[in-house]
């Protein structure tokens, strides 16, 4: 992205309303199938040499799989970033790297674990079930063997 007349001094902001596509090879090893392209609107403002301000929201869908049924499913994402990038500007430079700025704070909003599974009476075996953490605390109380189990844990 080309800022040079924000450093000349010729405009004091600049608006931005773009769609940026990151290269399929940044997150190929990471839990994204597919990173739709990335929307920011914002601004970047000019306050001094040291401080120029990027205040932008960015917006996507990224595709990952589904932790329960491994299906791959949308995760739309948003964030607001409000950083100083004067710092990111050697000197002489007139352009912004505002991929590489928009992947660090992207990969931070990959979820650890992510699903849309509703039913998870579908995601049984033979000796075993999926359940959630609720359902297992429950039968846990219900246990007949509970009031054994907390006495051998004082011993």
């Amino acid at each position: 992205m080309n800022i040079q007349k924000l450093l000349r001094g010729e405009i004091n902001s600049l608006t931005v309303d773009e769609e940026f596509e990151i290269p399929c090879e940044w997150y190929q090893n990471t839990d994204i199938v597919s990173l739709k392209p990335v929307k920011v609107v914002g601004t970047i403002t000019f306050l001094s040499e040291d401080s120029i301000l990027m205040n932008i929201t960015v917006s996507s869908t990224m595709i990952l799989k589904d932790s329960i049924s491994l299906e791959e499913i949308p995760y739309p994402f948003s964030f607001q970033m409000e950083e100083n990038i004067a710092e990111r500007l050697e000197k002489d430079q007139n352009d912004l790297d505002i991929l590489s700025i928009l992947w660090e704070n992207i990969v931070l909003e990959i979820p650890m674990h992510y699903t849309q599974v509703k039913n998870l009476e579908q995601y049984q075996g033979d000796g075993w079930k999926l359940m959630t953490e609720e359902d297992y605390q429950k039968k846990e109380k219900n246990n007949p063997f509970q009031e054994l189990l907390e006495q051998m844990e004082e011993e």
